[in-house]
Order: C-alpha cells, then structure tokens, then sequence
C-alpha cells in the first residue's frame, strides 16, 4: 500500500503543478485579451472621433462647393440673359430676310437647335423692332396690350 500511496500522491502532486501552470496560463491568455480588446475600444474611439471630424469637413466643404456653384451658376445666368437678347435680335433681322434657321444656323455656325430656341425666346417687340424691308408697311404694334390705333385715338 506504501508504494500505491507515494504514486497516488505524486500524481495529486504533479497534476496540482500541472494545473498551476495551465491556471498561470490562462490568467497570461486573459490579460493579453483583456489588454489587446482595451486597445481596440481605445482606436475605435479615436477612429469614430476621426470619422466625425472628417463627416464635418466633407459637410462644410460640400456647403462651400454648393455656394460656389450657386454663385457660378447665377454669373452664368446673368451673362447669358445679357447676350441672349441682342443674339436673338440678330437671330430675328436675319430671319426677316427670308432666311431659314438652319441657313442661319450655317451662317452663324450656332448649333440649329441653339437658333430655333433663341427664335422662340426672342420677345415680340424685338421681332417689332426689326428693320422694315424698304417698301414695306410698318404694322402697328399693341402697347401694354392696347392696339396701337386705339392708343393714338385716345392719346
């Protein structure tokens, strides 16, 4: 019985250090999870700081790149609306000689869709304020939507 004891015991005695050692592992194990997630929490922090600081620059770059178009876009429209009539009113002149859009489009080497849209938009008084061909009768023309005979006989 002496002998079975003594490796009875030794066997406690081993597996106790076995387990020792295995506990002083896992404890090693845990503090590295434990240190590598406490580092991650840590970056992501930062990373979601970073993100929101860079979601505000992207906003307040899109609201100045916004206005700048804005901006652009109503020079643009100012330029356009100040050449656009006296475009058309060449547009007309030519018009009244009996040339066709596509023949003025040619001429001016604007695109014919460009001509057409500019006839269209060229206002009445300014297709009224043509030349008038020499032997031609001058049409009256309605005033602030009074005819112009009604006018003179008011006037």
């Amino acid at each position: 019985m002496g002998k079975t004891t003594n490796e009875a015991v030794t066997a406690r005695d081993t597996a106790r250090k076995r387990l020792l050692a295995l506990n002083a592992d896992r404890a090693a194990r845990d503090a590295r999870i434990e240190a590598a997630a406490a580092k991650v929490i840590t970056t992501a922090g930062k990373l979601t700081d970073a993100t929101a600081v860079a979601d505000a620059a992207r906003a307040d770059a899109r609201t100045a790149y916004e206005a700048a178009l804005s901006k652009i876009d109503a020079t643009y429209a100012a330029a356009v609306g100040k050449a656009e009539p006296g475009v058309a009113a060449g547009l007309v002149e030519l018009t009244a000689e009996k040339l066709s859009p596509a023949d003025v489009a040619a001429l001016t080497d604007l695109p014919s869709a460009e001509v057409k849209r500019l006839l269209k938009s060229a206002p009445a008084a300014t297709a009224a304020s043509a030349p008038v061909p020499a032997g031609a009768a001058a049409v009256p023309v309605a005033v602030d939507g009074v005819p112009a005979d009604a006018a003179a006989l008011a006037g």
